[in-house]
């Protein structure tokens, strides 16, 4: 899908359970793949933002791995802008409707916290 905007939750080693709020925009269209961005909103404790940068394609019909980088922001006392590795997949399970999966490398300062996210997507 080019574009979706979804809801989810993300668990963490070393978070709590939050909600989220999901996004993805195609910047691009190479041939197969696609470059996008995929702005997240995490609402727990804290609000904080997920702003990756990622490579896609389809490898078979409905089901499209991803992979990218980006930045983190964390509003835990600290305000942090931090560095971030993200990977997933998204499957179609009805015309408009995708389900995600997520992992997140955020390389903080002295720390690398990993989180796993799934949502739920209407794309359009």
């Amino acid at each position: 899908p080019a574009y979706y905007v979804g809801v989810g939750v993300r668990g963490g080693f070393n978070d709590d359970f939050a909600g989220v709020i999901s996004s993805k925009a195609e910047l691009l269209d190479i041939q197969e793949m696609g470059i996008s961005a995929r702005p997240g909103l995490i609402i727990g404790d804290d609000v904080e933002l997920r702003l990756p940068l990622s490579v896609e394609g389809e490898i078979y019909e409905g089901i499209f791995p991803y992979a990218g980088a980006g930045i983190a922001y964390n509003h835990d006392g600290n305000s942090e802008i931090d560095p971030m590795l993200t990977g997933g997949i998204d499957f179609a399970v009805a015309e408009h409707l995708y389900v995600g999966a997520t992992a997140n490398a955020i390389f903080r300062t002295g720390d690398t916290d990993f989180e796993l996210i799934g949502t739920l997507n209407y794309a359009f």
